[in-house]
């Protein structure tokens, strides 16, 4: 469940559909209409896929709407642990998603929204929930947040 403030990792592929208003993923960009309702938490692993996968104009573009929150967004370049990685990998992630999942984890971070509609969905019990563009607006529409 998501509340008003909640620091949340956005996925790449929320920015990226979002930015380039992806005919297929209307969430994406109704979704980064209203980030004024979290607290946006950049982990490095995001930062560089971001940087392989937007244009330059796009990268400005995003820093752009970070700037207009009302709370900074907190971008964290710090690695994190092998060991954390190794045990996402372990429990069955690629390496991409374990080392998201590792972030999370060492940032405290309890929500991840992403349109990768398997991220992480065969392990039980991690520290953080994942949601889709859709279900975290209709989180927001339902006055839970």
């Amino acid at each position: 469940m998501i509340t008003p403030g909640d620091r949340v990792v956005l996925d790449t592929n929320i920015r990226v559909f979002g930015l380039r208003a992806h005919p297929e993923k209307p969430a994406c960009a109704a979704l980064l209409d209203r980030l004024r309702a979290f607290r946006v938490v950049l982990p490095r692993q995001v930062l560089r896929e971001l940087q392989v996968n937007l244009a330059p104009a796009e990268m400005r573009m995003l820093f752009a709407l970070l700037r207009q929150l009302p709370t900074r967004a907190e971008i964290h370049w710090e690695m994190v642990k092998s060991e954390t990685i190794r045990r996402y990998q372990e429990l069955g992630c690629k390496m991409g998603d374990a080392v998201i999942a590792a972030h999370l984890d060492e940032l405290g971070v309890r929500v991840l929204i992403s349109e990768n509609r398997h991220f992480l969905s065969e392990i039980e019990g991690l520290p953080f929930q994942t949601l889709s563009a859709e279900d975290a607006l209709a989180e927001l529409d339902d006055g839970s947040a």
